[in-house]
């Protein structure tokens, strides 16, 4: 099969609207999870209304006379009975700016979550393909999450078994002997193939899955917030365990020793059929901390999974084909965990 080396594009889509309102609005550029800051909304007469029910808790019907107040309202706990957050921020991404925002308002930013996926078609395209709306080459989907932080919890933040790019959730743990863990999981093939990368929470983590047999790209972004992070730890020796099937001669444990000043590789696996498993430990740059990827690279042969998280949190990939039997198991953190 022939492998296409394309670049990974962000784009935006429109998200359907979970409010009930006629008040307009659009899209803007790319959203990249981050710190941002809420332009102003630009205010126009009319009628804009919404009304939310969650779990017995209603926002009521809200009705308003300017898109101003329409948005002013949606970041108001107290206005909204503080119910249905999660809905009233997506609402106002969709809505009221350019720049989608996880954090606003009085919302709680501690226990904010924000999770954006793209999905790219790598087939070879006609014109047609090209023109047809329904049948866009990427798409792009993101969410808010809020969290207490007291519970497990998971939140869809992509398609379904049935999506062409198929179902990716964050799964969120709360700290117990441990600091808090987000995991992003992807099943696609109906659930044939499963993909998971796990962190501490409190930064960013990356997931890239490139499936070649039904020739898509899904790449999953997850930032919290950094009160979430634990105390930092000397990172200087990594130590990394790794389950490749059931076979002994494919376990194993290394210790890295790297000065965290320059980019060091390490390959821990490489089968006859090419599979293999490199780490890559990154030194700090522009006032971020030392990042760790795992690449888990030509999985049943037409499959690669890269991952990426800071290297104080750990970071642990999973794979598993049920067709092939085929299972991984990647797990590396500082040896002073």
């Amino acid at each position: 099969m022939k492998k296409l080396n394309l670049p990974f594009a962000m784009t935006i889509l429109s998200l359907s609207l979970v409010a009930c309102s006629n008040g307009g609005g659009g899209g803007g550029g790319p959203v990249v999870p981050g710190n941002v800051v809420t332009p102003p909304v630009v205010d126009v007469s009319g009628t804009f209304t919404y009304e939310f029910k969650v779990n017995g808790c209603t926002t009521g019907k809200q009705i308003f006379s300017s898109k101003k107040a329409y948005c002013d309202s949606l970041l108001n706990d107290s206005l909204n009975q503080n119910c249905a957050r999660e809905m009233r921020v997506e609402t106002y991404n969709r809505n009221c700016t350019n720049t989608p925002v996880a954090n606003v308002g009085n919302l709680p930013a501690m226990s904010a979550a924000r999770c954006v996926v793209n999905g790219m078609d790598l087939k070879d395209r006609t014109f047609l393909d090209n023109l047809n709306p329904f049948n866009p080459q990427r798409r792009q989907t993101f969410r808010d999450m809020f969290w207490d932080g007291k519970r497990n919890q998971g939140y869809d933040i992509l398609g379904s078994l049935l999506d062409s790019y198929g179902r990716a959730r964050l799964n969120l743990t709360p700290a117990a002997g441990q600091a808090a863990q987000g995991e992003i999981q992807l099943l696609q093939r109906k659930g044939d193939d499963y993909f998971a990368v796990r962190s501490g929470l409190g930064s960013k983590i990356r997931m890239l899955v490139t499936n070649f047999q039904m020739e898509k790209e899904v790449e999953a972004v997850c930032i919290s917030d950094t009160s979430f992070k634990r105390a930092k730890v000397n990172v200087t020796q990594v130590r990394c365990s790794l389950k490749f099937g059931s076979r002994k001669q494919n376990q194993r444990e290394e210790m890295i020793s790297w000065n965290a000043q320059s980019l060091v590789e390490k390959e821990l696996f490489r089968n006859r059929a090419n599979e293999s498993v490199i780490v890559r430990l990154k030194p700090a740059t522009g006032g971020q901390d030392e990042r760790i990827e795992i690449e888990a690279a030509e999985l049943d042969i037409d499959k690669t999974l890269r991952a990426e998280s800071t290297l104080n949190e750990g970071l642990e990939v999973r794979y598993q084909g049920r067709s092939s039997g085929t299972s991984l198991n990647v797990s590396c953190a500082p040896a002073s965990k």
